[in-house]
Formats: C-alpha cells, sequence, structure tokens
C-alpha cells in the first residue's frame, strides 16, 4: 500500500510541515489521487504555503514496525 506524503514550505518564516493522505493500492492511484485531489486541496487550505517536495510511500513487507 502507498500513501501520499506532501512537503509545504512558507518562504516567509522558512518553516515546512509535512501533510499525508488516505491509503492507496497501487503507486499510480496514489500519485493521481495526491495530483487530482489532494495537492488542490493543500493549496487551497494553505494559500500562503509552497509545495516543496512530493512523493508516495511504499509500504509494504519489508518494513520494520517499530513500537514506542
Amino acid at each position: 500500500m502507498f500513501s501520499p506524503l506532501v512537503l509545504l514550505c512558507s518562504m516567509i518564516t522558512l518553516e515546512c510541515a509535512t501533510y499525508g493522505g488516505p491509503v492507496f493500492q497501487t503507486e499510480i492511484g496514489c500519485y493521481m489521487g495526491m495530483k487530482q485531489v489532494g495537492i488542490p486541496f493543500l493549496k487551497k487550505k494553505y494559500p500562503d504555503l509552497v509545495v516543496t517536495d512530493k512523493r508516495c510511500v511504499y509500504w509494504g513487507k519489508d518494513n520494520t514496525k517499530v513500537d514506542t
């Protein structure tokens, strides 16, 4: 499964934050959902922030679960 992560930054205060979205079964579905829904939503909700980077993260069987 894949989930989108978007890095938004302020060019005024130089602060950044990450925003995630729902889980997708495929990488292409993740990128399409991010492009069509996620990023337009974030740009509307946070008009003063700039999308600095974006990617879909794969959460597969190889990832190690860390208990805290």
